[in-house]
């Protein structure tokens, strides 16, 4: 079943009477009345209400409008693409030149570290060479030492030269003396050996210490390198995704923008295409 029309009344020329709150039409004069205590009363017309040319010139204003927001926001947000990817593409070149310049600073300072080590290890090799050779010296001052006291004992013993010792009292005491010194002469060898060994081992540990704590140190240094490169390419993905999303949502908003205007435009048309149509209320 069809919606029923709602008609108003119409004549030509202003009607003499209408009942209070009863709607009439003048065709002539193209106005609206509405009837009051006091008689007919004139509530609108083409001096009042818009006609529908003139709602049409204005839905096309506002499509021109609409239109030319549109062609704004469009080059707008091809201006914020523009400038974002010239941000994102400043960001990515100002990080590949700073890590250009941290791999360089760390290529030298490798550089400079594997010297110092090299000098290092000639110099320890050195200490270590004089060492076995002052070894070897005492080594070979000992054993004449030893060959020299050798001798004089056998000396003693054998008694085959004249004028050696002949009594046992001279020869405990030349023994005694000889004894003595050996003793002194071993005692002064042993302390001088464990002196110069105990030296040489608390030099190599402080240097072996050193150099372990400046391994480390190159060991941190590329670990901090390694993050900040990580770091930097955290904000360069950051950038583009944000900047993917930027544009995303701007498309999203112009689509929905221009649907709401067309089916705003298609809504207005209907509804007053409707309103000349149906309203008649017959004749006065």
């Amino acid at each position: 079943m069809p919606n029923p029309i709602l008609k108003i009344k119409r004549g030509s020329g202003s009607p003499q009477s209408l009942s209070a709150g009863e709607l009439a039409i003048d065709t002539l004069n193209k106005s609206l009345f509405v009837g009051t205590a006091d008689g007919p009363l004139v509530i609108g017309g083409e001096n009042v209400f818009a006609k529908k040319t003139y709602a049409d010139a204005s839905v096309a204003a506002e499509a021109a409008l609409r239109s030319a927001a549109d062609a704004t926001l469009t080059t707008n947000l091809a201006t914020e693409v523009s400038d974002r990817a010239s941000a994102v593409s400043a960001a990515a070149a100002t990080a590949a030149s700073n890590l250009a310049t941290e791999t360089a600073a760390r290529q030298a300072g490798d550089a400079t570290l594997t010297t110092n080590l090299a000098s290092e290890v000639t110099r320890a090799q050195a200490a270590e060479g004089t060492l076995s050779t002052n070894l070897a010296g005492e080594i070979s001052r000992a054993t004449a030492a030893e060959q020299a006291l050798g001798t004089r004992i056998d000396n003693v013993l054998s008694n085959t030269t004249a004028g050696s010792l002949d009594s046992l009292t001279e020869v405990v005491s030349a023994f005694q003396a000889a004894d003595s010194s050996l003793n002194g002469a071993i005692t002064s060898l042993a302390s001088t050996a464990s002196t110069g060994l105990q030296n040489e081992v608390t030099r190599a540990t402080a240097a072996e210490s050193a150099l372990g704590v400046r391994i480390d140190g190159t060991v941190s240094a590329a670990s901090a390198l390694a993050s900040r490169v990580s770091a930097a390419e955290s904000d360069i993905n950051t950038l583009e995704s944000d900047l993917s999303a930027e544009i995303t949502n701007r498309s999203n908003a112009v689509s929905s923008e221009a649907s709401t205007r067309a089916s705003a435009d298609t809504s207005l048309g209907n509804r007053i295409t409707a309103l000349e149509t149906s309203i008649d209320g017959g004749t006065y």
